[in-house]
């Protein structure tokens, strides 16, 4: 055994001479930092020759796609690109050819955009210039009514009329009925060509009656739900368009062109409300 071990015993030094001559591992590091740093400007020069080679054919192709996308900011920030880097090619001539079509297009479609805006503004005052308006300036409300009648209580009428405030809009619609005997309607029903729909409301909130001189009036005078608003907007188009009260009594009957045509007002104003 001790003639194997002597045999062996040079190795040690050997493999601690073969250790002591190879590189630390600091060195190792920053010989592979130093690799790191040498692969990078390599690929910065292959980018570089790439761009100078095919850059401006393949900006060119970006900004067409763009155009053709109808992506107009990305293709004029990919012709600002063009420009600084390959002025003198025939791929910026072909990218401003492109530009100057896109700012004829953008120029178009702002006039069309202002006049867009400007009809519509137009048609707004038009719309609420058809009402009559009062401010009430204790509460801070524009209230909107028709122009063709005024809906006094004591009147067989249906109309709709609108308030404004804080840029907030609402519609009410108001039904009466004058006689001289007592319907106690609590049913209120509005009809056009073979459609009909339910306005409800509370008796006690929304009903009010009154009486003088042998004639008796009951009427409401409801918010507008946007169910009903959406029945309107047909009801008033027909020559057919009916009102209804029922109670112990029933009183039907076919609403005037001004009845109808202030409805449309008002359902006008309101819409130009809303738009604005």
């Amino acid at each position: 055994m001790r003639t194997e071990l002597k045999n062996y015993s040079f190795l040690l030094p050997l493999a601690l001479f073969i250790l002591s001559c190879g590189p630390s591992q600091s060195e190792l590091d920053q010989l592979k930092k130093e690799n790191q740093v040498l692969q990078t400007k390599i690929e910065e020069v292959k980018t570089e020759l790439e761009d100078c080679k095919f850059g401006a054919e393949k900006l060119f192709e970006q900004i067409r796609v763009a155009y053709e996308k109808e992506d107009f900011m990305r293709s004029k920030r990919l012709f600002k690109k063009i420009e600084n880097r390959h002025p003198e090619t025939k791929y910026f001539t072909q990218a401003k050819a492109i530009y100057e079509e896109i700012d004829k297009i953008e120029k178009r479609r702002a006039e069309e955009q202002r006049i867009k805006e400007e009809r519509a503004e137009q048609r707004r005052l038009r719309a609420l210039n058809k009402l009559r308006k009062k401010h009430d300036d204790v509460a801070g409300t524009n209230w909107y009514k028709n122009s063709y009648f005024t809906h006094y209580n004591n009147r067989n009428l249906t109309s709709l009329y609108m308030g404004h405030k804080n840029n907030f809009e609402w519609l009410r619609l108001k039904m009466s009925y004058a006689g001289d005997d007592w319907i106690f309607f609590d049913e209120a029903y509005l009809s056009y060509d073979g459609n009909t729909i339910e306005v409800e409301f509370d008796k006690y909130d929304h009903k009010e009656t009154d009486n003088s001189g042998g004639d008796v009036w009951e009427w409401i005078d409801v918010p507008v739900s946007d169910k009903i608003v959406d029945f309107l907007r047909r009801f008033c188009q027909s020559k057919n368009a009916k009102m209804r009260l029922s109670g112990k009594y029933t009183k039907t009957r076919t609403l005037t062109w001004n009845e109808r045509q202030g409805i449309k007002d008002v359902l006008n104003g309101f819409d130009a409300l809303n738009e604005e």
